[in-house]
């Protein structure tokens, strides 16, 4: 039984409004996300482990088949082969930003809800885990979405090649990242139809693959392991006095001023508005429809019972009021006739505002705040070892800090060395080998990048050949490190030794 479309409204409008929903990927080269260069820097390594422009080899090997956070950077590998990195990268922002909307047309048909609520869903997606620059786990999101879909259309008339989707899209939302994995899980045994045992087999069989590889995952893997033996830290909550304000700052919190928040505030009165004007309104759904309310409902549970650790993940329960709203949108109605015209007018009004909103602060951010980080590491030799002292890590475009890992980029560009780095960490695609990693990394002091005042020099000198620095507090002694190059807030510090160094060796 194929699913009955409840739009009038063609796939080219949808495919339109996707496309505009990308601009925010490519419409500057360092837009504010936090770990964005982090994200480049793996793809450069995976990309260009053997080439010798780069050096990486001699820190760097792959930790492929002991992770699942794969996706994001095998398909950024395979990009960069015709694309390159930055341009590989973009691609797979605009999968996010323009995906999501697609996805989630998808489940509203499989439900037989009006395609247009999909509109709703462009203004969140500028959230505050995409300003973080959370870029793997943010892909999971429409592949989530895509996987319900499916799911929903087996569920519906179950076929083998509804099937083989189902088990296909599992497994793509799985090497993703393990908490989209973990919301597809649970709506799945939520919208099983388990009043029709004599086929459960049937139903079940294409996400046996999928459930296969998370028990491997948390039998084999040293990150599997240790997220299992964290689950006593993920019980550790913050009081309910202080989790409920903090809720709309980790759903929207884009940016330092309160665009995002007219914005959202602007969506929601959108969501009454489409109820009170489809009241009376006959609405054809799905009969499996009606369970579907249980997955925004579990995301706020999730969010208030869980704490912010799952080692090795980091911001484990904030990632939730964002899934919370996105899952939402299936359970509004959307009126009819010439009401429904004026709200898809209106929506479109507000999801284009927030594109534009949010590429007005992008742009501002590269051309008033980022300064001359390009010229600086034009200023060091390439395959270089290079730590990172980010200061001055704030920025009056977005919350948090946006600088935070931009000694990533000479990486990106150069190759070599760089501190900090997430490699190391048992979930990261990327190890040190044997005997070069950085000093005193180890592991890693907890919040090294965030208290550069606190790195000694001893943990800098001899070992690394460079030191970046935004902002000041720096002051190394005589015999260490002087100042090579510096321009506005950004400085590059070069080590004696190095300096003492032939010239065509530096």
């Amino acid at each position: 039984m194929s699913v009955s479309r409840s739009s009038s409204y063609p796939p080219w409008f949808f495919w339109l409004v996707a496309l505009v929903c990308t601009a925010p990927a490519w419409i500057v080269k360092h837009p504010p996300l936090q770990d964005m260069p982090i994200h480049l820097a793996t793809l450069r390594i995976l990309h260009d482990h053997g080439n010798p422009v780069f050096g990486l080899s001699a820190y760097y090997q792959a930790n492929l088949f002991h992770t699942q956070y794969l996706l994001y950077y095998l398909c950024g590998t395979l990009l960069a082969y015709p694309l390159g990195i930055f341009k590989a990268n973009v691609v797979l922002m605009s999968f996010y930003l323009g995906g999501t909307p697609l996805a989630l047309r998808e489940l509203l048909a499989s439900l037989r809800k009006d395609e247009r609520l999909c509109l709703f869903v462009v203004p969140l997606l500028v959230s505050t885990m995409f300003r973080i620059g959370l870029l793997p786990y943010l892909i999971g999101t429409p592949l989530m979405l895509w996987a319900l879909a499916a799911s929903v259309r087996h569920f519906d008339e179950p076929t083998v090649k509804r099937g083989i989707a189902v088990g296909l899209l599992a497994i793509l939302v799985f090497y993703s990242h393990i908490i989209p994995f973990a919301i597809f899980g649970f709506a799945f045994a939520l919208l099983f139809p388990w009043t029709k045992p004599s086929s459960w087999l049937r139903f079940g069989a294409p996400v046996v693959p999928s459930l296969g590889l998370l028990g491997w995952w948390f039998s084999s893997s040293e990150a599997g392991k240790t997220a299992g033996g964290g689950f006593r830290k993920l019980l550790e909550t913050a009081p309910l006095g202080r989790k409920l304000p903090e809720m709309l700052t980790w759903l929207t919190d884009a940016f330092s001023d309160d665009t995002d928040e007219i914005v959202l505030v602007a969506i929601g009165l959108l969501a009454l508005v489409a109820l009170g004007l489809s009241a009376g309104d006959k609405e054809r759904k799905s009969s499996i429809a009606r369970r579907f309310w249980l997955v925004p409902v579990a995301c706020v549970v999730l969010y208030f019972a869980t704490g912010s650790e799952l080692p090795p993940f980091w911001l484990f329960c904030e990632r939730f009021p964002i899934t919370a709203a996105m899952t939402a949108i299936p359970l509004l109605r959307f009126p009819i006739g010439a009401r429904g015209a004026m709200l898809t007018v209106a929506l479109l009004g507000v999801g284009g505002a927030s594109i534009v909103n949010t590429c007005k602060h992008f742009i501002h951010f590269e051309l008033k705040e980022v300064g001359a980080i390009d010229e600086a590491i034009e200023a060091i030799g390439p395959h270089k070892k290079v730590a990172g002292l980010i200061y001055d890590k704030g920025s009056e475009t977005v919350p948090m800090a946006p600088f935070l890992h931009y000694v990533s980029y000479y990486q990106v560009e150069k190759g070599g060395l760089v501190q900090f780095s997430y490699s190391g960490f048992p979930h990261w695609p990327v190890q040190y080998v044997r005997g070069a990693a950085p000093p005193n990394s180890d592991p890693l002091r907890l919040r090294w990048e965030w208290t550069p005042e606190q790195v000694s020099v001893n943990e800098l000198f001899p070992f690394y050949d460079y030191v970046l620095t935004r902002g000041s507090g720096f002051r190394p002694p005589p015999g260490t490190f002087h100042i090579k190059w510096a321009r506005g807030p950004w400085t590059v510090w070069e080590s004696e030794l190095l300096a003492a160094k032939p010239t065509e060796t530096r």
